[in-house]
């Protein structure tokens, strides 16, 4: 029978055993995202250290997953950031999540440690763990290889040897798609999990299946014919460079440059990255129930040295991180440090900012004793490049130690750098160039994992200047920001919440959304319900940031956008204006509810019904 209880499996790895918890939180929380910050807010505390056995993992599949109900493919993994030290978080297109959910479960929560290497499997909610030895060290497609034999119809995480060798920077890959931000990689390996594997077998559940089926088949039909899902299928993310370096918002060389300029045929370059993938694409790899799969699947040379070697195709981000903001021109090369980062188990964002960094420094000669070996670190040095990415991987080398942790904590390192960092709270910025987009620096400065886009998804709202419920949105005015960003965040986190691909955006707005949910729980929400859920997310990260030690001064951006205009293309000079950031900000906190010091009132949380969840009440 289904029940309106949310059911959290919790696994102790200490003493191995288990138990199912229930919540009432599907209607408040719905599921992923929201359900994934409650349960890291409700079992961690001020001392939580990010790479102890207290420091809890957690997996929460959207609400929707594994319902069938198109790109509902989303599984939130959290924790403590091991990089941030502030709410960790990432998203994940995952089969994990889909057996999760196909086992009666809306969560797994995973505390302790192991004293060997293992894997923890999960089946129909029975766990074992089983010692994964043979498998500690290899790298992610050799180890997901080894268990898709022996666990046939599973779906899996794995880290590879920058998780096991606990680099902050480090990812969870999923069957291929990574959870890639703030670090998580490195919370399974302190925990010595190499792999969790789970295999469910009762299916999806709803109030009203039969609605719920033709729901599925109507939006299936539909959605795959608009213009923004033909052009994602056809070309992927990559598309998006076009648009970006034509306007001057594409970072490139440490974010020192804000277009391709500096190769030598810009539009030819340009052309080339956005058309690359759909050009050399040999398969697709989609997410769970995706049936507008945007992966691009190519092959490259291995330079590991096995020959030819199959990733998905370098995304957008991606060809920023490991392309243009490293100096690169080609984006096979982009393609083949992107194959690296997906086999060793790093965050692509985060680790392309640690080499573009170091590089800059090392043109300064500010890597002093650090630059041993790496004389020749230089931009577009892809040689230098790939030595160093394995390097930081396994901890080797002076500069691979200090940098296997990432930009923010190698400037803590080496007492130097901090100009040159491009991060928000610890977290490297993506590849949208705030300086030229202004509400996308407001959306930098307060999101709740650091600097990250998807929080507030302002970078799709001004790079096309219409989006959902606003038109004609200039990116270089500073004007109803604060507002924008508000109502972009409680959207975004709904879809976080669903589990619903953010690309969906244009053909899944909140009113085609009420339907299906209400189906599912047999509720009676309208648009304004779920866009309040998203809202009762936001507030509920800020609290659980705020439980961690964050405070007003750190929602901010970097001083190379407040202090250095950008220096070439159609956005050139432009600058973020730290005075009106500020006010922004303080602007963005009295929308929410909050003080001046950004600290939720007691009535916003008695009003968003988090009082009843447990949440400490604020000021």
């Amino acid at each position: 029978m289904v029940t309106l209880d949310t059911h959290v499996l919790y696994i102790d790895l200490n003493s191995e055993d288990s138990e199912i918890r229930e919540y009432h939180l599907s209607r408040r929380l719905l599921g992923g995202r929201g359900v994934a910050s409650y349960l890291l807010y409700l079992n961690t505390d001020t001392g939580t250290c990010s790479l102890s056995p207290e420091n809890p993992l957690i997996i929460a599949p959207g609400l929707l997953v594994g319902s069938g109900f198109p790109t509902a493919s989303k599984t939130t993994f959290a924790a403590r950031s091991p990089l941030t030290g502030l709410l960790g978080r990432s998203s994940v297109g995952a089969l994990l999540g889909v057996h999760i959910k196909w086992s009666g479960l809306d969560a797994v929560v995973v505390k302790g440690s192991l004293e060997n290497p293992g894997v923890l499997v999960i089946d129909s909610g029975n766990v074992h763990i089983r010692d994964a030895g043979e498998l500690w060290g290899l790298r992610v497609s050799d180890a997901e290889n080894a268990l898709r034999k022996e666990f046939k119809g599973y779906g899996a995480c794995v880290i590879g040897p920058a998780g096991e060798n606990l680099s902050r920077i480090a990812d969870i890959d999923c069957n291929g798609r990574q959870a890639g931000r703030t670090g998580l990689g490195a919370v399974m390996g302190s925990k010595k999990l190499k792999a969790i594997v789970a295999k469910g077998g009762l299916g999806y559940e709803s109030r009203d299946p039969v609605r719920f089926k033709e729901i599925v088949a109507g939006t299936s039909k539909s959605l795959p014919k608009s213009l923004s899902s033909k052009s994602l299928v056809e070309y992927g993310t990559p598309a998006i460079v076009k648009l970006t370096e034509t306007l001057g918002v594409f970072p490139s060389l440490n974010w020192k440059r804000s277009t391709l300029g500096w190769c030598s045929d810009r539009s030819r370059v340009r052309e080339k990255y956005a058309s690359f993938e759909s050009e050399n694409r040999v398969s697709r790899n989609p997410c769970p129930h995706c049936n507008r799969p945007c992966s691009q699947v190519i092959e490259v040379e291995d330079p590991f040295g096995s020959g030819r070697a199959r990733v998905d195709g370098p995304e957008y981000e991606v060809l920023c991180s490991l392309g243009s903001n490293i100096g690169l021109c080609d984006p096979w090369q982009a393609a083949t440090l992107s194959y690296m980062a997906d086999e060793l188990g790093f965050d692509a964002i985060s680790l392309g900012a640690a080499l573009a960094w170091a590089i800059e420094l090392n043109e300064k000669g500010l890597l002093g004793e650090y630059a041993e070996g790496y004389e020749a670190l230089k931009w577009g040095s892809t040689g230098t490049l790939i030595r160093l990415v394995e390097d930081m991987a396994y901890r080797k080398s002076r500069l691979g130690e200090l940098l296997a942790d990432g930009v923010a904590w190698a400037v803590k390192k080496l007492k130097r750098g901090e100009s040159e960092a491009v991060n928000v709270k610890g977290l490297d910025l993506p590849a949208y160039d705030a300086r030229g987009l202004k509400g996308m620096a407001l959306g930098y400065a307060v999101a709740s994992r650091g600097g990250d886009h998807l929080t507030s998804g302002m970078y799709a709202l001004e790079l096309g200047g219409s989006l959902w419920i606003y038109e004609n949105v200039d990116p270089l005015s500073y004007d109803g920001k604060p507002v924008m960003v508000q109502a972009m965040e409680n959207l975004f986190a709904l879809y976080d919440a669903l589990g619903i691909c953010k690309f969906s955006r244009k053909e899944l707005p909140p009113e085609k959304l009420v339907e299906p949910v209400n189906t599912v729980l047999g509720a009676e929400f309208d648009e304004g319900d779920l866009l309040l859920v998203g809202e009762r997310i936001i507030t509920l990260e800020r609290m659980v940031n705020l439980k961690f030690g964050l405070t007003p001064s750190d929602d901010t951006i970097p001083p190379r956008l407040l202090h250095q205009g950008i220096s070439d293309g159609p956005r050139k000079g432009e600058v973020v204006d730290a005075r009106v950031l500020n006010d922004m900000v303080r602007e963005y906190y009295s929308l929410r509810g909050w003080s001046r010091n950004g600290v939720p009132y007691r009535e916003t949380l008695v009003k968003l019904g988090l009082n009843g969840l447990g949440v400490k009440l604020g000021e």
